[in-house]
């Protein structure tokens, strides 16, 4: 009797162990995908600061673009970290 309630919870909630391993793949694929564009960007960034900026100024604006992103990477882990 037990048993064919476990059945019917596990059935009635959706969980198949195969789309629970498919949507972590999908996940963890999507989660790399956006970190190599991260990177792109983030270097892409740094060239157009290098073209666009007078060349006495291309290291300080390339400063305040890291910090800034930094600020808001730790800003994002804190967030999610806090739930």
């Amino acid at each position: 009797m037990d048993e064919v309630r476990a059945d019917e919870v596990q059935k009635s909630a959706g969980e198949d162990p195969f789309k629970k391993l498919v949507n972590i793949a999908v996940v963890i694929m999507l989660v790399a995908l956006i970190f190599i564009a991260l990177f792109t960007f983030f270097f892409s960034m740094q060239s157009a600061i290098s073209a666009l900026f007078d060349y006495r100024y291309v290291e300080l604006v390339k400063a305040i673009f890291s910090l800034v992103v930094i600020g808001v990477g730790v800003y994002l882990v804190k967030m999610f970290m806090s739930k």
